[in-house]
């Protein structure tokens, strides 16, 4: 009996055997693959880790409060070197170059300055516009960055970098401290401080939902009070703005041949330049003190004011700005309580609209505690406008703080009291549909 046949014709075919070089390449390739399999695990865990630890409060505060401060110095720095280096006087050290840039960097936060044993303590407020614009920007990145989700995130990031900047010019006033240009640290760390706050503060509120969302827990008669102060202070700064205005187009030549005259480099005009643009704020604050009826005063013995008919002759230092102060007084002066009444007319018309549905007392009652807080609003404004610029005479120069807060009280409550009891109706929003919003869309 034969054996059985097998039909081979449908079985595999033999494994063929790879020669052993060839099997020792491919062991080493499918080696090179893991470990680059490996390798992108482990760098996606430290990419993912490190973007934890970037997002941290630890971490992305004190990176915000540095870029405010190296930024700002640098801003600063520019225009100091320029002059510097290219002005009249031999160029100094450079150590005391940079003592005179730190210097001014933290005077840009609002701190009094000594100059060769001479305080000034009337400062440029233009020059804080660089630090708030620059600590507002950081606050709105850390919000990008940390991406909170809880509110004690905000708080401990905000503090952490005010903190950390208030350290920073506190730092930079101690050791830019040299004979000739000295700061006070300690109100340094104070104002250093309330700057950093408010404006990294703003900047977290700008970008932040959940701050945004505390704010509008805040009763809506407390809204309503500072929401008309605010429009009051906001029409008084216009009408001061555009009394300065007027006031530097009529006197532009005397402002034009005083420039001539100190025969300024370019650097040194550049300078002088910059300090006219931030002393704009202090000079509109001098404007609303004229207008609001305190005047400006030098000293004990000069006065600008409107209902003074002549200023007596008197020097003033030789600052450009300075040459917008009139020397005589128009018959128009006397309308300037009128434009304070209608500021507080305005402030009053707020109360009436976003709160018509309270009672004539209830508005009543709104409109004048939003006149007391403008008129608190205006002593604040009208203390940092006034200061000293040298010694003697200059040793006490702008409004009074007291005087000018006293007659905008009076006129804004005049303005506001009969506005706020006027009967308004707020315009109720009409409710579209959705199908009509998709189809105009």
């Amino acid at each position: 009996m034969s054996a059985p046949t097998v039909d081979r014709q449908g079985a595999a075919p033999p494994v063929q055997v790879l020669p052993w070089p060839l099997r020792i390449l491919a062991a080493i390739g499918r080696l090179l693959l893991r470990i680059r399999r490996f390798g992108r695990r482990q760098w996606r865990r430290l990419a993912h880790l490190t973007e934890r630890i970037g997002r941290s409060p630890a971490v992305a505060a004190p990176i915000a409060a540095l870029s405010v401060a190296v930024v700002g110095l640098a801003i600063i720095a520019l225009p100091i070197a320029g002059a510097w280096w290219g002005g009249v006087e031999p160029p100094g050290p450079l150590s005391q170059a940079a003592a005179v840039t730190g210097s001014v960097w933290v005077m840009a936060y609002g701190v009094p300055v000594r100059l060769l044993g001479v305080d000034y303590s009337l400062l440029p407020w233009g020059l804080v516009l660089v630090p708030a614009l620059l600590g507002h920007q950081a606050g709105r990145w850390l919000v990008r960055v940390i991406r909170p989700r809880r509110i004690v995130t905000i708080l401990a990031a905000w503090l952490i970098a005010v903190g950390l900047g208030t350290f920073f010019v506190a730092a930079v006033s101690v050791v830019a401290d040299i004979p000739a240009v000295q700061t006070s640290a300690r109100r340094a760390v104070i104002a250093a401080t309330l700057v950093g706050a408010i404006s990294i503060g703003s900047g977290i509120w700008r970008s932040s939902d959940i701050v945004r969302a505390l704010f509008a827990r805040i009763p809506e008669l407390v809204v309503v009070t500072v929401r008309a102060s605010s429009i009051a202070i906001a029409a008084l700064v216009g009408f001061a703005s555009l009394l300065l205005l007027v006031a530097v187009a009529s006197s532009f030549g005397e402002i034009a041949n005083l420039m001539a005259s100190l025969s300024p480099t370019f650097f040194d005009a550049v300078v002088v330049a910059i300090l006219s643009v931030a002393f704009v704020p202090t000079m509109v604050i001098w404007s609303m003190s004229y207008l609001l009826g305190a005047g400006i005063g030098f000293g004990p013995d000069v006065l600008f004011s409107p209902f003074v008919s002549a200023v007596a002759p008197t020097s003033l230092p030789a600052f450009p700005p300075l040459a917008a102060l009139p020397e005589t007084s128009a018959p128009l002066v006397w309308a300037f309580p009128a434009l304070t009444v209608l500021a507080g007319g305005l402030a009053g018309l707020s109360v009436s609209r976003f709160a018509a549905r309270e009672g004539p007392l209830v508005r009543l009652c709104i409109g004048l505690l939003a006149a007391l807080l403008a008129s608190g609003v205006v002593f604040v404004l009208l203390f940092a406008g006034s200061g000293s610029l040298g010694d003697g005479r200059l040793g006490q120069v702008g409004p009074d703080p007291s005087l000018g807060a006293l007659l905008a009280g009076a006129a804004l409550t005049v303005g506001a009291l009969p506005t706020s009891v006027l009967r308004a109706k707020r315009r109720a929003r009409r409710l579209r549909s959705v199908d009509a919003e998709v189809a105009n869309g």
